[in-house]
């Protein structure tokens, strides 16, 4: 049977993310092991790629740094981490309106448990219909931008199609690295005035938890190998959990932080078997994410060969 464009993609992408999955993954080894069919996949892409160099060699643009330099711009601060009041009054949802966009985005309370205070998170993964406007600075061109914002470092543009292909609006964003993914949040600081980041690795367990969600009805509730179809899917498209989030099982894995600073991505994506897909699911961030990226130096803000993990993001009560 011949593969469609999204399958051969989501081959080579189950092919090389092997190699990364770290000892927490629940899964056999056996199954992301590559057929001799893959392996020759492998080839022929790696000589598409030699073809395909002088279109690619924009992926990064002109923005760049060293892999040592890179690996350290992936950890934040080893901080420890701080626990915030309980509020007086239950956390209500909120609509976070972004000023220069027609964005909205929803913040759902989660209550937290013995080891996390209560926090807000949005319902679903972050889409490209943000972060276009981060990246491009779309909203300057309304004036509806400040300085402040202005000053912020975006990632370089990309010159070739970030999204794979996969779709875009409505569609979470992917391919984004730690770096892109920390300055994203440093640009919703300041055009809301909420201190938005990521989520530690306590609170993304957190959401697991609270979900209801397990293998019994996974796939009812995420996007996985078995009902992906070899492609991410709209965020919201599968029902809200049990605490009103969308796809914190499945579709795109998503970044958490870890006490020492550096990142995992954890939830599972639309490429991994519903069986490996649980709450020990932790795969630590690498830069061989962008191993295939032809630039040298390689690109600090987006992964070549990643198309698996994306962004949800959190806050603290006010």
């Amino acid at each position: 049977m011949i593969e469609t464009p999204k399958q051969m993609i989501s081959s080579r992408t189950r092919a090389r993310r092997g190699q990364y999955l770290s000892c927490e993954v629940s899964t056999d080894e056996t199954a992301f092991a590559c057929s001799r069919a893959s392996r020759l996949m492998h080839v022929f892409t790696g000589a598409c790629m030699l073809l395909l160099i002088p279109a690619l060699a924009g992926i990064g643009g002109c923005e760049h740094a060293p892999k040592k330099a890179m690996d350290h711009d992936h950890q934040q601060a080893a901080e420890p981490e701080q626990k915030v009041a309980a509020p007086s009054a239950p956390l209500k949802a909120f609509q976070q309106k972004i000023a220069g966009t027609s964005v909205v985005v929803e913040m759902v309370p989660i209550k937290g448990n013995d080891q996390v205070a209560p926090f807000y998170a949005s319902s679903t993964e972050q889409t490209w219909d943000l972060y276009d406007v981060f990246i491009f600075n779309l909203d300057s061109i309304d004036a509806q931008s400040t300085p402040e914002a202005d000053a912020v470092t975006r990632p370089s543009k990309p010159y070739v199609m970030t999204d794979r292909g996969y779709g875009h609006q409505g569609y979470a964003l992917l391919s984004a690295t730690p770096k892109a993914a920390e300055q994203f949040m440093e640009w919703l600081r300041v055009k809301t005035g909420r201190k938005y980041r990521l989520p530690t690795v306590a609170e993304f367990t957190c959401m697991l938890e609270a979900s209801k969600v397990d293998a019994s009805n996974l796939q009812e509730f995420a996007w996985v190998e078995e009902n992906a179809e070899y492609t991410t899917q709209p965020v919201g498209s599968k029902p809200k959990d049990a605490q009103g989030l969308h796809d914190i099982w499945g579709n795109v894995s998503e970044y958490a932080v870890k006490p020492d600073g550096t990142y995992v991505v954890m939830g599972g994506s639309f490429i991994d078997p519903a069986k490996s897909v649980s709450i020990d699911y932790s795969v630590p961030f690498t830069t061989d994410w962008n191993k295939d990226d032809p630039q040298i130096p390689k690109s600090p803000w987006w992964m070549a060969s990643n198309d698996w993990v994306g962004i949800r993001v959190v806050c603290d009560p006010e």
